[in-house]
Formats: structure tokens, sequence, C-alpha cells
């Protein structure tokens, strides 16, 4: 029987990717004058039309990149994995 994969696992996985290259897990800060400003390079979870994907914040106006097609969850899961993998190997080769 597989695990059922819920956005709260998804976003565990997405934390621990942000870990790794030390970037804020909140994708938005509350600055003192009360503004919102998004925090780049921090990976978040675009959710839209029932699928899901891997994205990163570029700037403080919080416009993002896609880093994995769209998905169902487990395939979004599996594509986050395989990126922290990667990451891994390119941290002990270096």
């Amino acid at each position: 029987m597989t695990q059922r994969i819920t956005k709260e696992t998804l976003h565990s996985r997405i934390d621990l990717l942000n870990d790794m290259f030390g970037y804020s897990k909140e994708a938005w800060t509350k600055n003192a004058d009360g503004q919102y400003r998004a925090n780049p390079n921090t990976y978040i979870l675009d959710c839209a039309n029932s699928g899901y994907r891997l994205s990163q914040l570029c700037n403080t106006g919080g416009g993002e990149r896609d880093i994995s097609p769209r998905g169902t969850a487990r395939e979004t899961y599996d594509w986050i994995n395989a990126f922290i993998a990667g990451v891994k190997k390119a941290k002990e080769a270096a």
C-alpha cells in the first residue's frame, strides 16, 4: 500500500529543501510598516486546478518561476524528492 500524499506532506518536503539551501520557510514577511514582501529564493508549493508544482520566489514582489511541471500530488512529491536527492549528491561532490 502506498502512502497518501497530502499538501502537508508536500509542504514538509519543501521545508526540507529550503533548509538545505538556507532559505526562509515562510514565503512572505510582514515589514515594520505592515506591508508584506516575498522572500526571494524560497521554494513554494503552487496549487491550481487540482494540480501542484514546485516553484521558487524570484523577487520581493512575489514573482515566481516554475521548477517542476504541474502534476498530481504524487508526481510533485516524486519530483521534489528527486530534486532533494540531486542537491544532496551535489553537496557530497563539492
